[in-house]
């Protein structure tokens, strides 16, 4: 049918030369990632998707969504610990924290409504007893989130 026309060495010579012309050649391209600043080295053919798409240098910088989370957060913890510490605001307290909604309005997850605390101080804002020996201390320290906020 062909007689071999297409197995021929000049025929795929030529094949290779026209998508180089429209591919460019296979060479070794410097890229910074745009996750960490690194640079990193993509072989292939520059006017191809594939190299528009070689953003990152490895698979852990591709998968990398902190940046997004900063930006898009929802979760009251998530929203909380990005602006305070992970510690109780009344005792230090830094094994097992628990946010609190200073308004109770569980929709309000704006970081001043969050304080962090502790399980006993938690508790203890929700108890009757106890109330008021750790609101004057979160009194104390709203002042003290408000600042750093604003």
């Amino acid at each position: 049918m062909n007689n071999g026309k297409y197995e021929t060495e000049s025929y795929k010579r030529k094949q290779q030369e026209k998508i180089d012309r429209l591919y460019g050649t296979v060479k070794q391209h410097t890229k910074e990632c745009e996750c960490c600043g690194k640079e990193f080295i993509f072989e292939g053919r520059e006017n191809t998707k594939a190299f528009e798409r070689a953003k990152f240098c490895n698979r852990s910088c591709s998968n990398n969504r902190s940046n997004w989370w900063k930006d898009n957060a929802t979760h009251y913890r998530t929203i909380a610990f990005q602006h305070y510490d992970k510690k109780c605001v009344i005792c230090g307290f830094d094994k097992i924290v628990t946010v609190h909604h200073i308004d109770e309005n569980h929709s309000n997850n704006k970081p001043e409504n969050l304080v962090v605390l502790c399980p006993n101080h938690h508790e203890m804002i929700h108890s009757k007893e106890h109330r008021d020996e750790v609101v004057g201390e979160l009194v104390k320290w709203d002042h003290v989130a408000f600042a750093r906020l604003n």
